[in-house]
C-alpha cells in the first residue's frame, strides 16, 4: 500500500540539507509578506481565523510568486511551508523545543506527497481537464507536512494521509469577484488536511489502501493518470521544484523572459512593432486569453499584458496587487502581440514549459528561445535570483526576516528564525480587522 510505504519513507529517510530548506522558507516568507496586506489576503485572514497555516497558505498562492514543479503542474510550498511552521511551533510551545529534524524531514514530506499526486493524477492534462493540481494535492500534503512535524508514528502518519484523501476532489471552477473563491476553497483543502492530521492524532484510523489506481481515476480522467508515479523517488522532491523569477502564471514566465534578454540587447521597446510568442499548445489558449479590467489574477496569466509590462512597465511583474490595470498603455502596447502554439516547444512537454519570441524592430528580426529560468531546478543562481526578488518584492521592513534564510546558520540560529517568522506572519493575521 502505497501510503504505508510513504509513512515508512518520512520516518527513514535523511532530512534533506537545511540550505534547501531554508531556501523554500525564504521564498514563501517573500510571497506572504509581499501579499498579506491586500483587502483579499485580510478576508482570506478573517475566514480562516481557527486555521492560521490555511489562512497563510490561501494568502501565499493568492500572489502567483510561490515556487513551482511544471512537470507536476504543483506549486507546494504555499501548502507545505506554513504547515511546516505552524506545526513545528505548535510542538515548540509545548515542548519547549523546535526539532529542526522533524520540521526538515516535514517540508520534504509535504513536497514528495504533493509531486507524486499531481504527477499521478495527470499534471498538466489534468488542469486541462479542469482539476487545479494544488487543490487537489493540497490536503494530502498538509497532513502530511503536519503528521511529520508533529511527530506522529508510522501508522498516524499514513492515517492522516488516507483521511485526508477522502476529501480530495481539486474542481473549483472559476469563481468570479473579490475575494475570490478560489482562495477560499485552496485554503479550505489545506484546513481539512489539518484538521486529518488532527484527527489521526486522536486515534482515527483512515484507509491505507484508498490511494492507487481508481482512486486516481474516480477523480481525474482515466486516460491521463499516471499511477507509477505514486512511487518513492530517489532524490528529495525539493530539489525538483524552481522558484519563479517574478510575479506570473508559470506558462508565461519563458517567453517573458525572452523577451527581456531581446531587449537587453539594445532593443527598445517603442521601436517594436511586431511580436510573435510561442509556447507549448497545451499552454496556448490559456496566455492568450486576454485580461479582464480590475480582475487581478487575469492580468497575472495574460501573455500580452505580461509582455507590455515588460516593455513598459516592468515593476508591474513584481506587483501582487495590480490595482487598475491592465491600464490603456499596456493594452495599446498588446496589440503587436502574437501568440500561437508552437509544436517543436511540445517535445519538451510537460517538463519544460519553453517559450520562443520573435520580434521586429526596424528592419531588424531578433528571435529568442528560453527553455530555461533562473531558479528552474539545476539552472543559474537560484539564491542571487531570489535576493533580487526580494528586493524588487518585499516591503522593507519586512525583507530582513526573509533575507536571513538565504543565510547560512547554526540550529540555534535556525529555530530562532522559524520562530520569529512564524510570529511575525501570526501577527499579520491578527492584525486583519
Amino acid at each position: 500500500m502505497i501510503v504505508r510505504d510513504w509513512a515508512d519513507e518520512f520516518v527513514e529517510r535523511a532530512p534533506p540539507p537545511a540550505a534547501q530548506v531554508d531556501m523554500r522558507v525564504a521564498d514563501i516568507a517573500m510571497a506572504f509578506f509581499a501579499g498579506c496586506g491586500a483587502s483579499e489576503a485580510r478576508s482570506l485572514a478573517k475566514a480562516f481565523r481557527d486555521d492560521e497555516a490555511a489562512a497563510c497558505a490561501a494568502m501565499v498562492r493568492r500572489t502567483e510568486c510561490d515556487d513551482i514543479n511544471v512537470g507536476a503542474c504543483i506549486t507546494p510550498g504555499s501548502v507545505v511551508v506554513p504547515t511546516a511552521l505552524a506545526a513545528a511551533c505548535e510542538n515548540a510551545a509545548c515542548d519547549n523545543d523546535l526539532s529542526l529534524e522533524r520540521f526538515d524531514r516535514a517540508v520534504a514530506a509535504g513536497y514528495a506527497v504533493g509531486l507524486r499526486l499531481a504527477r499521478a493524477l495527470g499534471g498538466v492534462a489534468a488542469l486541462s481537464g479542469g482539476i487545479w493540481p494544488t487543490c487537489f494535492a493540497a490536503p494530502m500534503m498538509a497532513a502530511a507536512t503536519a503528521a511529520v512535524a508533529r511527530g506522529l508514528d508510522r501508522d498516524g502518519i499514513a492515517s492522516a494521509i488516507a483521511l485526508a484523501a477522502a476529501r480530495a476532489g481539486g474542481r473549483v471552477g472559476r469563481p468570479a469577484g473579490a475575494p475570490s473563491g478560489r482562495w477560499w476553497a485552496f485554503g479550505e483543502a489545506v484546513a481539512s488536511g489539518c484538521r486529518a492530521t488532527e484527527a489521526a492524532a486522536h486515534g482515527f484510523q483512515g484507509d491505507p489502501a484508498l490511494i492507487g489506481r481508481d482512486w486516481l481515476a474516480a477523480i481525474g480522467d482515466p486516460a491521463h493518470i499516471q499511477p507509477d508515479a505514486l512511487k518513492a523517488s530517489e532524490t528529495h522532491e525539493l530539489s525538483a521544484t524552481g522558484f519563479k523569477p517574478f510575479i506570473a502564471a508559470r506558462q508565461t514566465i519563458n517567453a517573458v523572459v525572452a523577451f527581456q534578454r531581446i531587449l537587453a540587447k539594445g532593443v527598445a521597446p517603442e521601436s517594436i512593432s511586431r511580436i510573435d510568442i510561442g509556447v507549448p499548445t497545451a499552454n496556448a489558449a490559456m496566455v492568450a486569453r486576454r485580461a479582464t479590467p480590475g480582475e487581478r489574477l487575469s492580468t497575472i496569466a495574460d501573455m500580452h499584458v505580461q509582455i507590455a509590462a515588460a516593455a513598459l512597465r516592468p515593476a508591474l511583474l513584481y506587483s501582487v496587487e495590480r490595482d487598475g490595470e491592465p491600464a490603456a498603455d499596456l493594452l495599446a502596447y498588446a496589440e503587436r502581440i502574437q501568440i500561437h502554439a508552437d509544436a517543436e516547444l511540445d517535445r519538451s512537454m510537460p517538463e519544460v514549459w519553453g517559450g520562443r519570441v520573435r520580434v521586429q524592430s526596424g528592419d531588424r528580426a531578433l528571435e529568442e528561445l528560453c527553455l530555461a529560468v533562473d531558479g528552474d531546478p539545476g539552472h543559474g543562481d537560484a539564491t542571487a535570483m531570489l535576493r533580487a526578488k526580494l528586493a524588487h518584492l518585499v516591503p522593507i521592513t519586512d525583507r530582513p526576516l526573509c533575507a536571513a534564510f538565504l543565510e547560512p546558520a547554526n540550529d540555534e540560529a535556525r529555530r530562532a528564525r522559524l520562530m520569529t517568522l512564524w510570529r511575525a506572519m501570526r501577527a499579520r493575521l491578527a492584525d486583519a480587522p
